[in-house]
């Protein structure tokens, strides 16, 4: 069993990542922080309680994180995500507190707890890791490892970027945390646009209406999430979710080891995610700090994604 810290900013793909989570019996989520990022912290911290609480896992402690990007001032993402964070879906106001620690604190606590066994699971921007990176530079090296939904790698035809013209969300929103994470040796596999947005493992409008056919608590949330994105786009990109799967089961995806540059300065590129594909400047695949997912095996996601998201396992 993979035991995890989730790193979030709920967002409605966070709220599918969460069901996946707690449906797979190969994770173990340990913890929750919340970052600033698809809509403020508070709702983001809010949101993930009512989340838990839906679940049922109110055992699972969830810690408040960074109120900002380390330099910057960005747009939240509530034109997508709505203005609570999850569109139009409704749940109870929580009972659960957040911990009285800080996200960047137990982060350290848990990696202290438990070292190689836990896994970093980030699915919105990486300030919190960044944070806790700074704050103790000897977590890359005793930690597990890290999955992050982000980046767009430029290594297939969809590895483009939705903040701007190159660059993905969450290493836009903060691009010199996502800079230090990149820089830090941690082992890293990154869950970007070259996959999350192929056509062939988005979650399809036929999928969407299997989904709300079940006509449970559970769809009921997924159509109140995900409904109107579905019949914007025609489907929904399963960004978060599939660096859920990736923790969950590896083997649906295939991977390649590059060597990643983040771009904190362009005024065209801020947050670009740069590979240097150039044959003299070519990394070979044993020696690469950063696996990027570009290929998934799409029946077998999709099959995780109705098992344990539409239906809990």
């Amino acid at each position: 069993m993979k035991r995890i810290v989730l790193d979030t900013d709920p967002g409605v793909d966070d709220a599918l990542a969460f069901m996946l989570a707690f449906s797979s019996p190969e994770i173990s989520v340990e913890a929750v922080t919340t970052v600033d990022g698809n809509v403020d912290v508070e709702k983001d911290t809010r949101n993930a309680l009512q989340l838990l609480e839906f679940l049922g896992r109110t055992d699972v402690p969830v810690a408040r994180g960074a109120e900002h990007p380390m330099l910057r001032r960005m747009e939240h993402a509530e034109s997508f995500h709505g203005t609570t964070g999850l569109m139009d879906a409704k749940l109870p106001a929580p009972k659960k507190k957040p911990d009285e620690r800080n996200a960047t604190r137990l982060i350290i606590d848990e990696v202290d707890r438990l070292g190689r066994d836990i896994t970093l699971v980030a699915i919105g921007p990486l300030t919190n890791i960044a944070s806790a990176i700074l704050a103790d530079s000897t977590l890359p090296k005793r930690v597990g490892g890290l999955v992050i939904m982000g980046g767009a790698f430029g290594l297939t035809p969809y590895g483009v970027g939705n903040a701007n013209a190159v660059a993905e969300f969450n290493v836009w929103y903060d691009p010199e945390a996502a800079k230090v994470v990149f820089d830090s040796g941690i082992p890293m596999v990154c869950a970007g646009l070259d996959t999350t947005t192929h056509p062939d493992y988005r979650l399809s409008s036929k999928m969407y209406e299997e989904i709300v056919a079940l006509r449970t608590s559970r769809s009921r949330l997924i159509e109140g999430l995900i409904g109107k994105i579905v019949r914007n786009y025609n489907g929904f990109s399963l960004h978060d979710p599939m660096a859920l799967a990736y923790a969950a089961d590896p083997t649906i995806f295939k991977t390649e080891r590059h060597r990643v540059e983040v771009e904190t300065t362009g005024t065209q590129t801020v947050g670009m995610t740069v590979v240097d594909r150039r044959r003299a400047h070519h990394v070979d695949d044993s020696s690469g700090p950063h696996e990027v997912i570009v290929e998934v095996d799409a029946k077998r996601f999709h099959g995780m994604i109705m098992d344990r998201v539409a239906r809990g396992g």
